[in-house]
This record gives structure tokens, C-alpha cells and sequence, in this order.
């Protein structure tokens, strides 16, 4: 999945263009069931596979995409969302973001239960390498899938180079004006869904506003699913006027509004790496997250940290950033400092080794 990206597009881009900038020993081949179009530059390198099934990539990756394997020949391939085809013709590595499919069954949709928790036990024990984003995604996808430990290896995503503050003040203006933003707000990015806890955001906001706070909480990514209810309550809480939502935000634009905003909210409540919190560092943003599964080991001592189920700690924690310029100083500075701890090209470096391990079994 590369195209019009979140979450795993933007984790196979960043890391397959890492890649072919490290890796000029290596041809890469790149396998889809739609028409990718012209890719960056930095993607331009590998050879596209034509070979397309548009309406139905679960019917092309099982019947099409072993052809095309058997055609081209690579020596491994690399899955980078958990699924490949059941009849595999090549040693393969598998990306498994996150154990939530076994975990917490009821922040899926029943439609990707039922197509991949059945197989993904099949497919990880067929694989020869399992990669995964974090320590606390290996622990769970061990004891979930019944791994052996030497097979499942950590590579940490990172920011995209764009990722930075944003001096240009004449295109945060813009930025502004587009999306009439107001002078302060909280920001939260990422799909509209369950797991993201943006219920449990919105009631605290509700909270801030009993204590006289005018605040704004400012929403960017797709719309996601089982959110019927979310504009309702927002009208029940009389926060109309304080939430808006963007909808999904081109990546070129998120910097900027990472850097307007006065502070970044993620309170999820599962996540096998959590990327957004790590770009809104990389751009000076403070950040409030979660202090449980991933996000604690990616944030480290450089994010605010609150139980996400505690509505009473997030409303404080909110209040205390918005009050505190100094406290909101210290976690920029901070952020900024954690964020250059990750690389792409170190991620890349540590994938490459996988693939060497693979290829010398």
C-alpha cells in the first residue's frame, strides 16, 4: 500500500525509500493490485510489478501475486501489513505492527477480524523473519502468537525528514487561513476510531470548559469506523463551536499544524508504536499521551503521560499544559531531543540486517 498514505503506506514508503538509498547492492521490486502511479523520487528506483486486481486485494495477493513472485524471482520478500499469500513461493519477512487483533478484538472491525486474525497465526509461523515496531509489540505478539523470541525483531519507525518546526511564518499563516484556525488549540491526529479515545478527549475537554477554559480541540486524519455517535455527543457536551475536524490532512501540511498548535493530545489506548506523538516532537509540539503499551516506550520522559481512561487526569493534564508555558517549554525542548533518537535510515539498517539473516539460514 503506498498511494494516498496513513499508517502502514507511510511505514512501507519511508522505509523501502531508507532503504534504497542504503542499499545499492540490493534491486528492489515493488508489488501491488492497483496502479501506484509516479512515485517520488526517492521511491523511483524500484521496479513496480504490473499485475494489478484493483477491486479485491485480499483475491490478488492469494491468486495473483504468488505468480508474480514465481516471475520475477526475488531472492525475499517483504510484507509490510501482516498478511501474504498462504502459498508463499520465497523465504519471507512479515511486518506485524501490533498484537491489538488478539488483544482487543473490539477495536476492529469484524470484517478484518475474520480476514486476518485467522490467518496471521498461520502466516507468522510460516515466516522466517517477524519484524515488529516496538519492544511492547514483540512481548505481546510472542505470548499472543506463541513465537519463538529469536524469530521477532524490533525496528522502531521514525518521523519523516519533513517532520521539523516550521519558521516560515507566511505558510503557517496560509495554513491558518485554510483551515481557520484559531489562535490556540489542542491538536489530535490520526483516524477517527475506537482505540484513538477521542470520546474520553472530547468529555475532557467538556471539563476544561466547566472550569472557564475556552479551548479548542482541532481533529486531522480519516474518518474511521463505530463513530456514529461522536458528533452527537460533542452538540450534548455544547462543544460545537470547540472542535473541529479537518478531515484527512495532505502529509506535506501536518508539520505546519503541528507547529501552530499549542500542544498535541494522543491518549490512545492501544498502540504498537504510535507515530504521531514522535512527529509532533520532531516539530517542537508538547505532547500528552498515554502512559501504557507503546507510547510510554517511545515517549520516554519526553511527553506528558496520563492513564487514557482516567477522564479526571486528562482534563488535569490538559489544564496543567495549557496553563504551564514553562512545562510546555521543558517537553518541546525535550521532544525535540527524543524525536532525533530515530532515524529512518537506522530503521532501514536494522531491516537489512534481518534480510541477511533470512538469506544465510
Amino acid at each position: 500500500m503506498i498511494g494516498q498514505r496513513a499508517g502502514v503506506g507511510n511505514y512501507t514508503a519511508h522505509l523501502l525509500a531508507a532503504l534504497l538509498e542504503i542499499s545499492s547492492d540490493y534491486e528492489y521490486f515493488l508489488y501491488s493490485n492497483r496502479p501506484l502511479g509516479k512515485l517520488e523520487p526517492a521511491l523511483s528506483k524500484a521496479t513496480q510489478v504490473k499485475g494489478y486486481l484493483p477491486f479485491s486485494r485480499w483475491l490478488w495477493m492469494q491468486l495473483v501475486l504468488p505468480r508474480l513472485i514465481v516471475e520475477s524471482q526475488p531472492d525475499l520478500c517483504h510484507f509490510t501489513n501482516a498478511l501474504a499469500p498462504l502459498q508463499q513461493p520465497t523465504p519471507f519477512a512479515l511486518t506485524i505492527h501490533d498484537a491489538s487483533l488478539f488483544l482487543y478484538r473490539q477495536y476492529h472491525p469484524r470484517s478484518r477480524l475474520l480476514a486476518i486474525r485467522l490467518l496471521l497465526p498461520v502466516l507468522a509461523r510460516r515466516a522466517d523473519a517477524i519484524i515488529t515496531v516496538s519492544e511492547y509489540a514483540r512481548h505481546d505478539l510472542i505470548q499472543s502468537l506463541q513465537l519463538p523470541p529469536e524469530k521477532v525483531h524490533v525496528v522502531y519507525e521514525a518521523p519523516a525528514a519533513n517532520f521539523k518546526p516550521v519558521t516560515d511564518q507566511r505558510g503557517l499563516a496560509a495554513l491558518r487561513r485554510k483551515y481557520n484556525l484559531p489562535d490556540k488549540y489542542i491538536l489530535a491526529v490520526g483516524a477517527l476510531e475506537p482505540r484513538k479515545n477521542l470520546t474520553r478527549l472530547v468529555r475532557a475537554l467538556g471539563k476544561l470548559h466547566q472550569r472557564g477554559s475556552k479551548a479548542t480541540l482541532v481533529m486531522a486524519g480519516p474518518m474511521g469506523w463505530m463513530m456514529e455517535g461522536f458528533e452527537r455527543q460533542i452538540e450534548q457536551l455544547g462543544l460545537k463551536n470547540y472542535v473541529q475536524y479537518l478531515g484527512y490532512v495532505p502529509a506535506e501540511e501536518l508539520p505546519g499544524l503541528y507547529t501552530l498548535a499549542t500542544l498535541f493530545a494522543f491518549p490512545s489506548l492501544y498502540e504498537g508504536f504510535g507515530l504521531p506523538p514522535l512527529e509532533a516532537m520532531a516539530c517542537g509540539t508538547p505532547v500528552l499521551t498515554s502512559r501504557y503499551t507503546a507510547m510510554a516506550e517511545v515517549c520516554a520522559d519526553a511527553a506528558h503521560l496520563v492513564n487514557p481512561r482516567d477522564e479526571d487526569e486528562l482534563a488535569d493534564a490538559l489544564w496543567q499544559l495549557l496553563c504551564d508555558g514553562a512545562w510546555r517549554q521543558e517537553l518541546s525542548e525535550r521532544g525535540l531531543e527524543r524525536a532525533r533518537q530515530f532515524s529512518w535510515q537506522r530503521a532501514a539498517e536494522q531491516t537489512r540486517a534481518v534480510y541477511r539473516g533470512v538469506l544465510q539460514h
